[in-house]
């Protein structure tokens, strides 16, 4: 079964009576996590050979034929460093920042079956080219500021949360060591730096790719914004009149980076590091949109 050795340590001091600070540091490593790699691949540079897993008779013998181990392992690490200020003379403020550093060998930080990062079957888990960032929280910076400021008998509440770039697991394209797959990682590590003006994405070379998602998508951001205002009725009985902005200033926030470098062929592919995906889509953070409320007390 899968299971984790977890360490935290924190420290706060409190500046005056209503400000405190906070850091924290935070490990967790995880052990035996499920995987289901693709073993049966052909020796490297020979596609006519015959599959790894041949000798056990299965029918078919694809490269689909996968054996479901208990070999993965995580490693996470992390700085937390707060500032909070409670509700004094108007103002209630929070911020939030994480240094962190994410990596494992099945592609994510997750528990997930399905993998496919091996560069060499025979090494397994062992090859340091598959031990790298995890896809979803190999946020190097990330963190909140927030805040509520009582100004005339409105409430202003902001929010801005921000987050670096995710990895993205770039491929050449191309069958490299000729194995029979084509998940080969290239020799230049990218990142995606905007869109030009014919749709295509504008990508930067960040050095040398050593390990499994060694590329990089965009930075996400968003502002929110919540307004309030209490109104007097009768006696006791008050009407609060709430209006909300999430991602007020419309940010795209792209996703879903397209991974190969290059066609089969081996030309160029003129799509990536292409975002699929935007703020508002499916799985995607919110597109600006707003409602309004109100709340009665009595």
């Amino acid at each position: 079964m899968p299971y984790t050795r977890q360490t935290s340590l924190g420290w706060s001091h409190q500046l005056n009576p209503s400000t405190v600070v906070t850091a924290d540091y935070v490990r967790a490593d995880g052990r035996d996590l499920n995987t289901r790699p693709r073993l049966n691949t052909r020796t490297p540079g020979d596609l006519r050979g015959p599959r790894r897993l041949a000798f056990v008779g299965i029918t078919p013998n694809a490269p689909s034929t996968r054996p479901a181990i208990s070999q993965g392992r995580s490693e996470y690490q992390a700085g937390i460093f707060g500032f909070k200020r409670r509700m004094s003379h108007g103002i209630d403020f929070s911020a939030s920042y994480t240094l962190a550093k994410a990596r494992s060998t099945i592609g994510t930080a997750t528990d997930e079956l399905n993998a496919n990062n091996l560069q060499d079957a025979s090494l397994l888990y062992t090859d340091p080219q598959v031990f790298g960032p995890t896809s979803r929280t190999d946020a190097r910076h990330q963190g909140t500021i927030a805040g509520i400021f009582q100004v005339k008998g409105f409430t202003i509440s902001p929010i801005f949360l921000f987050r670096s770039r995710l990895p993205v697991s770039i491929i050449e394209g191309l069958d490299l060591n000729r194995n029979g797959e084509r998940n080969d990682i290239p020799a230049r590590a990218y990142q995606f730096d905007g869109v030009n003006a014919d749709g295509s994405a504008n990508v930067k070379d960040i050095g040398e790719c050593k390990t499994w998602n060694c590329g990089r998508g965009a930075w996400r951001r968003q502002m929110s914004l919540r307004v309030s205002h209490s109104f007097r009725l009768v006696g006791t009985a008050r009407i609060e009149a709430i209006g909300e902005v999430f991602n007020l200033f419309n940010a795209k926030n792209p996703a879903g980076f397209t991974a190969g470098r290059l066609l089969g062929t081996g030309v160029s592919n003129p799509n990536f590091l292409r975002p699929t995906a935007y703020a508002g889509d499916f799985q995607q953070p919110e597109q600006r949109v707003g409602q309004v409320g109100f709340r009665f007390s009595f």
